[in-house]
């Protein structure tokens, strides 16, 4: 949930009139309930942890039991946290403590202003209960990790501090990163006026997204803490794969999370600056033919041009967004319109959520698309050329440049999928029956919304196992996707050169 979680906390940076505290009056209320609010979540967390951790000494049977349990409970505590930290700034008057406390003297204005960075302290409930967590939550995750019928479990663990500090790299790079860009904007916005006018300013602040999409590969390896991929079978076997595939990057990485989690991914749009990366646990648990599918699926990533994708779209959706807004400011403007005091408090906060909520909708289909799109490239990866093939063995020929589809090369992918999501504990929607029970419908609606970028393991691999013997399927799903790549982008550069003409391209610039 990384680019939801950025939107929600910076509607909570934004240059917003926060309330006084509903309930009560007074600094001694907004943050007496503040903290009330963080010492229930704890108190949760602590009884969960405790939960697990008793459960699993005394009963280690249960393992898969507890695990399930404690995922479900950690992510619904995702959510209520949030509500909780809205609360706390809407309700209990936080982000108007924030704003009455942490203030400076311009002298040049004569004013009080917000101190620089002050706005991050608004957010700051949900960081400390974050922060917490991680802590709280380390004995129970140790415990599940080390918790075996089989005997021993000889994988080590984090210590507490590498646990927590795991955590917050991923949060900082990921999270805080354009957070914290955002609110720089906002600090130079109130203490250097003049130069945020400059056409400088404004050629920088467009061109330092770009550069940092292009570059963030180059950050993500010290940050967190990524060490290039040892020589041996597995590095061997994946430039064999991506020399077949004709797929160029950096270096591949492993990400050593003591066993926490299997995945991989690709970052970087170009191949100088690319990588894949590996997580330990996925190195260790899946086979080869299995691994190969997985690699597969990320380098589908690159050849169907996905991070290019997502990074026009995105720009051009942001840049469509901001002409919507300034057409409604000069309609607005031009009838005479005057909003209301209250109305001029809030002004900044809609435009934020009708971004979420965009991206929620619109790139969360054309992500599950692409991801399917890349499952496809995966299974063929690990193809042969026989579309009737019934296994594959030593003397199997893959083709170059993953030309072939065959059943074994899908149901390779399709193992590999139903893996990770087991090792992860993904807990995907039990199957639909004609009534489902109440907590069968809470369960649904979590593993969707976890899985709003992907979709479910459940639908990508009854997707995939229906292109067996239907390749005119395929071609057609391949279709569908370039239709609607094209018309996406295509649609959007229209809409922005009919907006860029009512309200003006000088105009626009000015505001991006």
């Amino acid at each position: 949930m990384p680019i939801l979680l950025v939107f929600a906390i910076t509607a909570a940076c934004l240059p917003v009139r926060w309330p006084a505290p509903l309930i009560g009056d007074g600094v001694n209320v907004a943050v007496g309930f503040t903290a009330v609010a963080l010492f229930l979540s704890l108190s949760i967390s602590i009884t969960l942890r405790t939960w697990v951790v008793r459960t699993l000494r005394a009963s280690p049977a249960r393992k898969s039991e507890v695990a399930e349990t404690y995922i479900r409970i950690r992510r619904i505590m995702l959510f209520a946290n949030m509500g909780l930290v809205a609360m706390c700034i809407f309700v209990f008057g936080w982000g108007w403590f924030v704003q009455r406390t942490f203030v400076v003297f311009d002298t040049h204005e004569s004013e009080f202003l917000l101190a620089p960075f002050a706005e991050l302290l608004v957010p700051a409930p949900y960081f400390a209960i974050l922060f917490a967590a991680w802590t709280v939550y380390f004995d129970a995750e140790r415990t599940i990790h080390q918790t075996s019928v089989l005997g021993p479990v000889t994988r080590s663990f984090f210590t507490r501090i590498g646990y927590f500090l795991h955590h917050l790299r991923q949060f900082a790079l990921m999270v805080m990163l354009p957070v914290v860009l955002f609110v720089t904007q906002q600090t130079l916005a109130r203490f250097a006026p003049d130069l945020t006018q400059t056409d400088g300013y404004r050629l920088a602040s467009v061109a330092v997204v770009p550069v940092l999409i292009l570059f963030m590969p180059l950050l993500i390896k010290p940050l967190l803490g990524l060490k290039s991929m040892p020589v041996g079978v597995h590095r061997a076997r994946l430039e064999t794969l991506a020399a077949r595939l004709h797929f160029r990057c950096t270096d591949f990485l492993l990400w050593s999370t003591h066993g926490a989690t299997a995945n991989a991914m690709i970052v970087g749009l170009l191949p100088r600056v690319r990588y894949v990366i590996f997580t330990d646990r996925i190195l260790d648990e899946l086979p080869p033919d299995e691994l190969d599918a997985v690699f597969g699926h990320e380098v589908g990533h690159a050849k169907h041009g996905h991070i290019w994708l997502y990074a026009l779209f995105l720009g051009l959706s942001m840049t469509v967004l901001a002409a919507v807004l300034l057409l409604l400011d000069q309609q607005l403007g031009a009838a005479g319109v005057k909003l209301p005091e209250w109305a001029k408090d809030w002004i900044a906060l809609p435009p934020v959520m009708l971004v979420a909520i965009y991206i929620f909708l619109v790139f969360g289909y054309l992500s599950r698309r692409c991801e399917r799109q890349a499952d496809v490239y995966g299974c063929r990866a690990v193809s042969c050329m026989n579309p009737d093939c019934r296994g594959h063995d030593e003397t199997t020929v893959y083709p170059d440049r993953a030309q072939g589809l065959c059943p074994t090369g899908i149901r390779t992918f399709v193992r590999a999928l139903d893996r990770v999501g087991l090792v992860n504990s993904h807990g995907d929607p039990e199957p639909e029956t004609e009534r489902q029970s109440f907590r069968q419908l809470v369960k649904g609606f979590f593993g969707w919304l976890r899985a709003w970028q992907h979709s479910t393991m459940s639908r990508r691999v009854a997707f995939l196992l229906s292109l067996i013997g239907e390749p005119e399927r395929e071609r057609r799903f391949q279709r569908s996707v370039t239709v609607m790549r094209w018309a996406l982008i295509l649609g959007l550069l229209g809409v922005l050169y009919a907006l860029g003409d009512a309200v003006g391209w000088h105009e626009l610039s000015q505001v991006l």
